[in-house]
């Protein structure tokens, strides 16, 4: 499913890993393109690609930006792996979303909003996830209930006929291109360069960013009226994804309810080691929780959504970083 004609496309996490993938496969289409940056310096340059600075909590960041647009990818999120810096999150995923929102209905732009499969409530093991999840509560992580929050918002916004938009919830996302390196991307690496030697049971359901990328290229052809797709991928374990990126290597095993008990201890080597693991009692409770199975079949059959095995991102991942670095 390619797009028909080129249209003027406004970006937000043009810096981020899945917004500069997109960037890179719309201008590879012929689309013309702004994109919206805050602290993170672009890497991208191009003849059809215009930076904006500013920043979605401010409202007055928007005119350039979204004026003459056709559709905005709303991309840009703060992830969070725990309950820190819960008051900023809150206001890049809620309030930042609130504002696009309120733009794009003044500018007359239609949204494809990015969230995240997290923002529904978990599955048993066994259980299939799809998008008729219930969202998650204040009482939950708070990444997951700020997105859960960004995503009421857009969906009550197309329900009173002010917005023309829809709604997508990637898993796990993987693969390259990857430049800051993402979290993700960073723990793969760790693992292929001996520096995370802990491995331990539960895993994630994997996506890779330019599979990602081309189904939300996809949704621009439909007509956006407040549906939800999920992207998902292939669930591996952390023992498959170590040894994918890393075959040679004996990893030694600790359950996740161990590590729960001995994470204080964790913190406090890592604090004086100078090399943080990226272990959270959130992280670990999500990891243990993750779904096994999730159906993507809405997203398949609307959106041509198609997703290559992890194990092939894993690997082009690593091989794309090695070319970085010559």
């Amino acid at each position: 499913m390619g797009m028909d004609k080129s249209q003027t496309i406004s970006i937000t996490g043009g810096t981020g890993h899945l917004g500069h993938c997109l960037l890179v496969k719309l201008l590879e289409q012929g689309h013309r393109l702004k994109a919206l940056y805050n602290r993170q310096l672009p890497v991208l340059k191009h003849s059809n690609l215009t930076w904006i600075k500013g920043n979605i909590t401010k409202t007055n960041s928007f005119e350039e930006f979204l004026k003459d647009s056709d559709v905005l990818i709303h991309s840009a999120g703060l992830i969070s792996i725990g309950n820190q810096n819960s008051k900023l999150v809150f206001q890049v995923n809620v309030v930042g979303t609130e504002n696009l929102i309120k733009a794009c209905i003044s500018y007359q732009v239609k949204m494809v909003y990015v969230s995240s499969c997290t923002a529904v409530q978990e599955t048993l093991k066994n259980e299939l996830f799809k998008e008729d999840r219930p969202y998650k509560s204040k009482n939950d992580f708070t990444y997951g209930y700020t997105k859960a929050l960004a995503e009421q918002k857009v969906l009550a916004a197309v329900k009173d006929g002010k917005l023309a938009a829809c709604i997508v919830r990637p898993s796990s996302i993987i693969g390259p291109p990857d430049y800051r390196p993402s979290p993700f991307g960073k723990t793969i690496l760790d693992y292929a360069n001996n520096k995370m030697p802990i491995i331990t049971n539960g895993g994630y359901n994997l996506v890779d960013v330019r599979d990602v990328s081309q189904t939300i290229i996809n949704s621009l052809q439909k007509k956006l009226t407040g549906e939800i797709y999920l992207l998902s991928g292939t669930y591996l374990s952390i023992e498959e994804i170590a040894k994918i990126a890393n075959p040679s290597k004996s990893f030694f095993k600790i359950s996740i309810d161990l590590l729960l008990v001995l994470l204080p201890i964790i913190k406090l080597y890592d604090y004086l080691v100078g090399m943080p693991w990226p272990l959270t009692k959130e992280s670990l409770i999500t990891l243990k929780l993750a779904p096994l199975h999730m159906d993507h079949g809405k997203a398949t059959k609307e959106l041509n959504h198609q997703s290559r095995p992890p194990s092939e991102s894993i690997l082009d991942l690593l091989s794309w970083y090695k070319k970085q670095q010559q």
